[in-house]
């Protein structure tokens, strides 16, 4: 049985705002990072995320994940987007990251440097393969 996720229809031009506000979330986490802010940095790599995982998703079929629960998102790509054995472990990564969001922004806890550079290896693993993935969406 199909999952039955809630997204929202999103003209399909719009994807380039969302790629860009992802990559400013990304500059934001990169900037942090550096700067030592591990919990913000952490945060800013699960945002961008999201973001351009809206991009692709937007990109593609025109819609975007609107639930609160953005776990979700992965299986709004496994509709959207044929996927091979390698983006299978891609969307792995995403949810590796996705898994850390409530924990980094409502935990009330302070991120270590090593749980940032988890997040920020994921990220960056992630990141590589949607930009591919996006430069092949025609």
């Amino acid at each position: 049985m199909a999952r039955k996720l809630s997204k929202k229809t999103v003209d399909r031009e719009q994807w380039h705002q969302y790629y860009e506000a992802a990559e400013e979330c990304y500059s934001g986490a990169l900037n942090n990072y550096e700067a030592e802010l591990w919990t913000s940095a952490s945060i800013l790599f699960v945002h961008a995320a999201i973001a351009f995982t809206d991009a692709l998703t937007i990109k593609a079929g025109s819609v975007k994940s609107a639930g609160d629960d953005h776990a979700q998102v992965i299986y709004l790509v496994e509709q959207t987007l044929f996927l091979s054995t390698g983006d299978k472990i891609a969307l792995n990564r995403l949810g590796k990251i996705l898994g850390e969001k409530s924990k980094v922004s409502y935990g009330g806890k302070v991120y270590s440097r090593k749980q940032a550079d988890k997040i920020m290896t994921n990220f960056v693993r992630y990141k590589s393969w949607l930009k591919d993935k996006i430069e092949s969406v025609s």
